[in-house]
Formats: C-alpha cells, sequence, structure tokens
C-alpha cells in the first residue's frame, strides 16, 4: 500500500459513495455529478454499464465494484453517476463515469486528516484510508483507466 505524504495544504475531494463503501477523489478529477439518466447502450462487460449522453457525447458508465470484484453488485441502484475526466488516454477516454448509491459530499481534508489503512495489494486500488469514522478507497486511476479502454474496444 502507497503512504500519504505529510503536508498542511489543504485539498478539495468527493466522497463517491457506492453500495459497500466509498471513492475519495480528487475535486479536479470530477467534471460533474448527475442524477442517473437511461442507459443508451449494454455493453458485454462484468462492469460496464453501458453508455448515457452526457454533454452531446456518449460516454461509458462502470460500476467500480464489478470492476473490483469482476461481477456485478446484486441488486445494483443506481441515483446519481460521477463524470470523471480521462487523464492517462484522453484521446481514448476524455469522460467516463461511475456509478454511485447516493449524493457525493466535497471533504476539505488535509493528509493529517487521513489514516492509511493496511489492505491486501489489489491492482485497482491505490490506498485505503480512514475519515473519521468512515474507510474510504483510493483508486489507481491508470489502471481503472485502463481496464475501461479495454473493455470497451472488446467486441460484443
Amino acid at each position: 500500500m502507497n503512504t500519504l505524504e505529510s503536508t498542511s495544504t489543504v485539498l478539495a475531494n468527493i466522497v463517491l459513495p457506492l453500495m459497500d463503501g466509498a471513492l475519495l477523489v480528487p475535486n479536479a478529477t470530477v467534471a460533474e455529478v448527475t442524477i442517473a439518466g437511461g442507459l443508451n447502450s449494454a455493453i458485454a462487460s462484468p462492469f460496464i454499464l453501458g453508455t448515457v449522453a452526457w454533454r452531446e457525447q456518449d460516454i461509458p458508465v462502470f460500476s467500480f465494484e464489478g470492476l473490483r470484484d469482476g461481477v456485478l453488485p446484486k441488486d445494483l441502484k443506481i441515483r446519481h453517476i460521477a463524470v470523471l475526466y480521462g487523464i492517462s488516454n484522453r484521446a481514448k477516454l476524455p469522460f467516463f463515469a461511475v456509478a454511485l448509491s447516493g449524493m457525493p459530499s466535497i471533504q476539505r481534508l488535509i493528509s493529517a486528516d487521513l489514516e492509511p489503512l493496511e489492505t491486501p495489494p489489489q491492482a485497482l486500488i491505490h490506498s485505503v484510508v480512514r475519515l473519521v469514522e468512515q474507510s474510504l478507497t483510493i483508486p489507481d486511476w491508470d489502471y481503472m483507466e485502463q481496464q475501461i479502454i479495454a473493455a470497451l474496444a472488446t467486441p460484443d
């Protein structure tokens, strides 16, 4: 597990609620949070839910739990989606969205607010931290994007 560097810089982060936990991502990685609408198409994948029209383009919507576990969670209820910026390969994936189970919250944090937790290594997870009484997952953004791009390139 990677450790957090000590810093007193206050950063805006967003907690993205999932069915079985939450993601912690920098505010700058989130383009928009919106109410989940109908998916335009189904894609044969254990984690890609389909695409949604957003700002005159179709973007993939994925389940973080599905990507992590290799299977979609039972009774997946999508209330909102967070549209995220593609970072490592903007030509292939300029935007994508993650399915959320509730409304995200903004957290202004310094690294001292977070307690790193020891967890077994997992490709999708950069680290897991505790914020007060909540365990938050910090995703490995590059790996997440690579998996989405690979799933979209696979023919149905």
